[in-house]
């Protein structure tokens, strides 16, 4: 029995090894078994970690939804919040929440809003009340905020949209966040900054980008072969979108509506604007620099009769975080693009006549 003798001399050393195998295997069960329970204790019992990430929060006042970009972060044990780009009070406490967050509304009232709620698998909702003075008075209402849904990267083939037509704009969407997170650029900017007598529109210039995309005005879209062209009626403005990715010519100037070239994610309209001239972003005055780079994403409905746009500033000079605005409007068949006009000595008497010029003609570096 030669094979038997053989396979009996190599036993001890074959046992070995298989002992070996058989402890790294075990050993490698345990340690996954270990890592598993370890995450979904985490997830059971560790509720406060899973307030942290990106969060699409919306918010119901009456027939009207508002809808953002929520950031909960913990950074050295201390939460931090950011609303549409700008910092929000937050406090938590096992599953609780409570975020109060500023905003602005169409007649120039701050005021606030405070938002308790709860989370429960991976959704956080709640009520909200309005404090502070504000013209548009807000009821309690509901809000509830989900986890931003990861976007794979990827080439979309264009599918154009028929954005062309009149559009009138409603209240929906934009939480018209008031205060931003700024660089120290931004905050010694602002800090130096007056209301009204530095904001341009009141002196009747441009107020261009972003502030333009975001009023209440009224506005055309008016298709062509390589562009899309869009007619304000706030200040007369035109602008111009090239759809053949071309670019500004050496000897064009920046401008407060700089150069736009768009391009089509699917049914998403992609418009980026550079070659800008400084200005602010809104009535806060917060800084808008040369480098900034100006993003709109435009959406139809499937009727065809609203559209809505997010309007994100890529300025990192002045800004920690990219203020975000939203925006929708309805397409009207009845509405008309009025003539815009501007009487800057609106602006000039009056501050002739309170002795105030000698301060405004002072502070001539704060404009442009």
């Amino acid at each position: 029995f030669p094979l038997l003798t053989l396979h009996l001399k190599m036993e001890p050393s074959l046992l070995i090894k298989c002992r070996n195998n058989f402890v790294i295997k075990i050993f490698s069960k345990i340690v996954s078994v270990f890592l598993a329970t370890l995450i979904f204790c985490s997830a059971s019992y560790g509720e406060e970690s899973t307030f942290e990430g990106r969060w699409i929060i919306s918010l119901q006042d009456k027939k009207r939804v508002l809808e953002g970009l929520l950031e909960i972060e913990n950074i050295n044990n201390e939460w931090r919040a950011y609303l549409e780009g700008g910092p929000v009070s937050i406090e938590i406490s096992n599953n609780d929440i409570v975020l109060i967050a500023d905003s602005r509304d169409v007649r120039g009232f701050v005021f606030d809003r405070k938002m308790i709620g709860k989370i429960d698998k991976n959704i956080i909702k709640g009520t909200y009340t309005q404090e502070g003075a504000a013209a548009q008075k807000e009821d309690l209402g509901p809000w509830r905020a989900e986890r931003e849904k990861l976007k794979i990267q990827k080439e979309f083939k264009p599918n154009p949209s028929d954005i062309s037509g009149l559009w009138v704009a409603t209240q929906q969407l934009d939480f018209r966040k008031y205060t931003m997170a700024l660089t120290p650029n931004g905050k010694k900017w602002l800090e130096n900054y007056l209301p009204y007598y530095d904001q341009p529109d009141v002196r009747c210039e441009s107020i261009g980008l972003p502030a333009l995309v975001t009023y209440t005005f009224p506005f055309e879209i008016i298709a062509s072969e390589d562009r899309y062209t869009m007619i304000y009626e706030y200040q007369s403005k035109v602008r111009r979108i090239w759809m053949d990715s071309r670019k500004p010519s050496q000897f064009m100037p920046p401008s407060r509506m700089g150069h736009s070239t768009g391009h089509w994610e699917g049914d998403t309209l992609v418009i980026d604007t550079v070659n800008l001239e400084k200005t602010i972003r809104d009535f806060r005055g917060e800084l808008i620099s040369e480098k900034a780079h100006i993003q709109e994403r435009y959406n139809l409905n499937d009727r065809g009769d609203v559209l809505t746009a997010i309007i994100t500033v890529k300025d990192p000079d002045n800004y920690k975080r990219f203020p975000i605005r939203r925006r929708q409007w309805i397409k009207s068949h009845d509405a008309e693009i009025f003539p815009y006009t501007c009487d800057p000595d609106s602006f000039f008497i009056p501050m002739y006549e309170q002795n105030e010029m000698d301060m405004y003609i002072k502070r001539t570096d704060r404009r442009f």
